[in-house]
């Protein structure tokens, strides 16, 4: 049975991920060989989830599968052990592809993402969904399924309880609307909605609406936005692969903060942890001991 304590990861639209090691740089209209292939259960809530269950935490991903990907996702998933609770859908759940350049494993960068759009929204297969979600604190994360209509997702959220979202554009906008109690936006994602510096942005959206921010800031750390501010520097590290950094260091947030660690000893864990991500190869090679390490390098500021 899941926890009453469980974080439970629900991604609009969840992807079967396959990444490739080339055998040199990535030259477009030239023939590449693949050295390595690693394939998985992809999308921003598996990610969260694995960094939860690796710091000892209670995780459940949810999402709308279908055809022999979401065969596949499924399978996959089951063999990581991540618990789960997947409804069928039609169309074939999407594929994501990274190339990472050059055959030497530690290669440093970020790869050469190619993304599918994935089967369009489908009401009946989330309403489904949606009735039998397991207890706990729900997190909607990532790119909406194509077609999906802002009400549809407003609704949603609406729907939930007080539900952390991290997303971008409308389903940002949604979220603020449905009083949602925490968004994480990049510094990117918050001045391309707002039209004004981040932080900045942030405390104004904070003292209008109420909702958290937690705001991401790529290899300079996180800032945490709500009745208290604080800033977190990320430790220097070489990175090899940053993706699903953001997802790892919400996912340690929300752990961290239920377990009832301060805002900055869990901001600091957090922005440790997108670090650890980043240096170990991404969400599969993640470690929480890692991130533990890191924690000690990172710097908390002042509050603003």
């Amino acid at each position: 049975m899941p926890e009453p304590d469980m974080i439970v990861a629900l991604t609009p639209n969840l992807s079967l991920d396959r990444t490739m090691t080339l055998d040199r740089s990535l030259v477009p209209g030239q023939l590449h060989r693949v050295t390595g292939l690693t394939v998985a259960a992809g999308g921003k809530g598996v990610n969260l989830a694995r960094a939860v269950r690796a710091f000892g935490g209670a995780s459940c991903v949810a999402g709308v599968v279908g055809g022999f990907n979401g065969q596949h996702f499924r399978a996959l998933l089951e063999a990581e052990g991540l618990e789960n609770v997947l409804e069928d859908g039609e169309g074939e759940t999407r594929e994501c592809q990274a190339l990472l350049s050059g055959g030497d494993p530690g290669e440093r960068g970020h790869p050469t993402e190619i993304n599918e759009a994935g089967p369009p929204y489908q009401p009946g297969a989330v309403a489904r969904l949606l009735s039998h979600l397991p207890q706990g604190q729900v997190v909607v994360c990532g790119s909406l399924a194509p077609n999906t209509p802002g009400t549809a997702f407003l609704d949603m959220l609406r729907g939930l309880d007080r539900p952390v979202v991290d997303s971008s554009g409308a389903g940002l906008e949604a979220a603020v609307q449905a009083g949602a109690s925490l968004i994480k936006p990049n510094e990117h994602e918050l001045e391309a909605l707002t039209g004004s510096a981040a932080l900045d942005s942030a405390r104004e959206l904070y003292r209008r609406s109420g909702v958290q921010v937690l705001l991401t800031r790529g290899a300079h750390g996180a800032a945490f936005v709500g009745e208290e501010v604080w800033e977190v520097e990320a430790p220097q590290i070489e990175v090899k692969n940053p993706v699903g950094s953001g997802d790892t260091l919400l996912g340690t947030f929300l752990w961290a903060r239920q377990g009832g660690q301060s805002i900055p000893d869990a901001l600091r864990l957090a922005v440790a942890a997108g670090s650890a991500n980043a240096m170990l190869g991404g969400p599969l090679k993640f470690r929480a001991d890692v991130a533990r390490e890191l924690m000690m390098r990172t710097r908390l500021l002042t509050p603003a």
